[in-house]
């Protein structure tokens, strides 16, 4: 994966996990969890620029809406980087973190939602 496709999966990370413009440390454990159980095909390097990157949007008190935005504006410039497999773990890696913490809320639902629906668009 480039460093660019690391860096958006963060921007959708964030995105969901700050859906109710909060951020728990569970919502954020549940991440770091996430991508070392079930994100296995990452190394230490390619984890460190999702979370540096999480962590950048964070500080700067980026919205939710702005980063989803970018994500799927990343998707639809690269749709080959988006193979099924990659797009099955995103989903799910959303629905764990949006779960995190409190259950899922209506924020979250809607950008998981968008989320499968702008997959579907690319379907490669």
């Amino acid at each position: 994966m480039t460093v660019a496709l690391l860096q958006h999966i963060s921007y959708l990370f964030y995105a969901i996990a700050k859906a109710d413009n909060t951020l728990s440390m569970d919502e954020y454990r549940s991440l770091t969890e996430i991508l070392k159980r079930h994100w296995t095909s990452l190394d230490e390097e390619q984890i460190e620029v999702i979370t540096t990157q999480f962590n950048a949007l964070q500080k700067a008190n980026r919205s939710p809406e702005s980063c989803f935005d970018a994500f799927i504006a990343y998707v639809h410039q690269h749709p080959e980087e988006f193979t099924k497999a990659l797009r099955t773990l995103l989903l799910r890696s959303a629905n764990k973190i949006a779960y995190a913490f409190a259950k899922m809320s209506k924020n979250e639902l809607h950008y998981i939602a968008k989320l499968s629906l702008e997959f579907k668009k690319i379907n490669t």
